[in-house]
């Protein structure tokens, strides 16, 4: 028995250093590339993962998230009010209505104004460009602030970029595989499916979800031509098996731009578009942002 109950632990000791840690990262993005599969950012597994709170907050705002179109900086007030409550929410959107910068008020509601202050003064003196933006000088706030601030700017942030994306493709096209488990059409092994398939023709034109810049846009025997973008604040989305690419790495992409054409290279069954989507390094599923009333950029 004890026996037993030493495997077990050996096990999960072992996943956890899979899913959990930057070496298991460093592991998976190996194993990726052997299998020309797109990569995640490394930088991602220093986190501890999606948060339960996060994806919570997730939930909250995607059921009040807008299903048409809808005025600029909806996404971030849904995400705020999701994550915050209403209360905070009214008062950061009175701020961005006076000219505010969101994320300065987002950030001053959870650390104070004297503590992102200093912050910015200590990445000015060490040379870090752009030292007023969050992303550049959190880590020359104190540890229990800027863990504060992690949850209430950064995962507000990486939220409201989410809520702001759309369909790549027309929303009536037809998703003939969800996210999650499901058995391989070609392995026939069940696996991990991390993002959705959905059956377009050869030849459709495939629009950003978002806008970013280009991490990768490249060809590989499993994912076939795919383009991958990263949006900032944690969010990448990539798109697999096209045709032809409209992109190249490094492009600055808008929302709604014509990236590539769907096809049906790579390890594929037929004509179709993978699309998928990571927050903070971790596949969520992608057709929670599939909306009956949404239409093709």
């Amino acid at each position: 028995m004890k026996g037993i109950a030493e495997l077990l632990l050996s096990v999960a000791v072992l996943g956890a250093a899979w899913t959990r840690t930057p070496a298991g990262a460093m592991v998976r993005s190996v194993v990726a590339h052997a299998q020309d599969q797109p990569t995640e950012d490394l930088l991602a597994s220093f986190r501890a993962g999606l948060s339960e709170e996060l994806d919570a907050s997730l939930s909250r705002a995607l059921v009040s998230v807008p299903t048409t179109a809808s005025a600029d900086d909806a996404g971030l007030h849904t995400a705020i009010e999701a994550s915050l409550g209403t209360e905070v929410s009214a008062r950061i959107r009175d701020q961005v209505a006076a000219g505010k910068d969101a994320e300065a008020a987002l950030e001053q509601h959870a650390v104070g104004t004297d503590a992102r202050t200093r912050a910015i003064r200590r990445a000015r003196s060490a040379g870090v460009s752009s030292p007023q933006r969050y992303a550049a000088h959190r880590r020359f706030l104190p540890d229990r602030l800027q863990r504060k601030a992690d949850r209430e700017v950064g995962d507000v942030l990486a939220l409201a970029t989410v809520l702001d994306m759309a369909w790549p493709v027309s929303a009536d096209a037809r998703v003939t595989s969800p996210f999650g488990k499901r058995v391989h059409p070609v392995l026939g092994t069940h696996k991990m499916h991390d993002g959705v398939d959905i059956a377009v023709p050869t030849g459709t034109p495939v629009h950003a979800t978002g806008a970013g810049k280009v991490r990768s846009a490249r060809e590989a025997k499993v994912s076939g031509r795919y383009v991958v973008i990263d949006h900032g604040h944690g969010v990448s989305s990539n798109y697999c098996h096209a045709d032809v690419l409209h992109v190249a790495k490094g492009d600055a992409v808008r929302a709604g731009q014509h990236i590539l054409d769907s096809g049906n290279t790579g390890r594929s069954t037929g004509p179709h578009l993978h699309f998928g989507l990571r927050l903070h390094g971790r596949a969520i599923d992608p057709g929670r942002l599939r909306r009956p009333t949404s239409t093709s950029p």
